[in-house]
């Protein structure tokens, strides 16, 4: 079965360690994508804005460096930006950009990370910048004049937009401005109503969009608790599925990002028995599709529309 997560920030806990490792010390690592039997892993490079940092784009840039230093050069590792997604024994990598404080509207910047090879942007994370308008703000907006030149670079470059911790108003006009869109992790705010998870509203774009959203791992974003059983998850899933269908819905973990997990999910190794209990529950062919083909076909066709303008220098 083709397994594919969303979302990690196992960059940043390299960039935080005094000793950064791929190895060990964090919940992904080459032996937990092993496991795992892990095909796909997004990996995401987020400047922490709470830190109040002069230098964020210098912890993206180092973040980079962990990246092709510890991760790219492991042998269970496969990076090909912006090529199909195929089944292989490896784990191909894809980066992501989550939070684009350290960038705002500097080109060269912009320029620069995508041919590091960063393929999926999102503008914000829970706070607003100069870009767009971040979930947790109470009085949200639109994007700015420069969010929607960003979302157009990002459109022209071949770049996916990730709708992750934007406000409302935010994310309907990054979606319908994008050409490639999906959430990388979320829940259902029907479910369970916090502000990082999606709306009904919101989860009809994805289904517009033929794309998806990853269900995460973070029991504060399945039932409000430090604790949260699959079954908790499986609530997500179904009312999803149920919503838009079960073309839309995928993994997005935040393993290395969540202070707590769902319980038997502690690591990759996990989502092998999610994805037995899972069998129990849905048809073999949802099951493949929640796993990581619905990433597979959204990937790879974003891929066979973008491929040209992602490689173009």
């Amino acid at each position: 079965m083709y397994i594919a997560d969303g979302h990690c920030d196992a960059t940043l806990r390299q960039f935080e360690a005094e000793t950064p490792s791929f190895i060990e010390g964090m919940t992904i690592t080459e032996s937990s994508l092993r496991e795992g039997q892990v095909n796909m892993q997004l990996f995401a490079l987020f400047a922490p804005v709470y830190d109040e940092r002069a230098d964020l784009f210098d912890a993206v840039l180092r973040q980079v460096d962990h990246f092709y230093n510890l991760i790219v050069s492991n042998d269970q590792i496969e990076f090909a930006p912006c090529t199909p997604l195929t089944e292989t024994s490896k784990t191909r990598a894809i980066l992501a950009l989550e939070g684009a404080d350290g960038l705002q509207d500097d080109w060269m910047k912009w320029r620069l990370i995508k041919r590091l090879g960063v393929e999926s942007v999102g503008l914000t994370w829970n706070e607003s910048n100069a870009l767009a308008a971040g979930c947790m703000e109470e009085q949200g907006h639109r994007l700015t004049n420069k969010g929607r030149e960003v979302v157009t670079f990002l459109r022209n470059e071949g770049m996916i937009v990730d709708g992750a911790h934007l406000h409302d108003d935010s994310y309907f006009e990054a979606a319908s401005l994008s050409d490639s869109f999906f959430v990388s992790h979320a829940n259902s705010r029907t479910i369970h109503n916090h502000p990082r998870n999606l709306t009904e509203e919101q989860l009809r774009v994805i289904k517009e969009k033929n794309s998806l959203v990853g269900m995460t791992f973070f029991p504060k974003f399945i039932n409000g608790s430090e604790e949260a059983t699959f079954a908790d998850l499986l609530r997500h899933i179904d009312h999803i599925a149920g919503s838009i269908g079960s073309d839309y819905v995928g993994f997005g973990s935040d393993f290395d990002g969540i202070p707590q997990s769902v319980s038997g999910l502690e690591t990759p190794r996990g989502i092998l028995d999610l994805i037995d209990y899972m069998q129990k529950h849905y048809k073999e062919d949802d099951v493949r599709k929640f796993a990581g083909e619905n990433y597979r076909r959204f990937y790879n066709e974003h891929v066979e529309h973008n491929t040209d303008r992602y490689h173009r220098q």
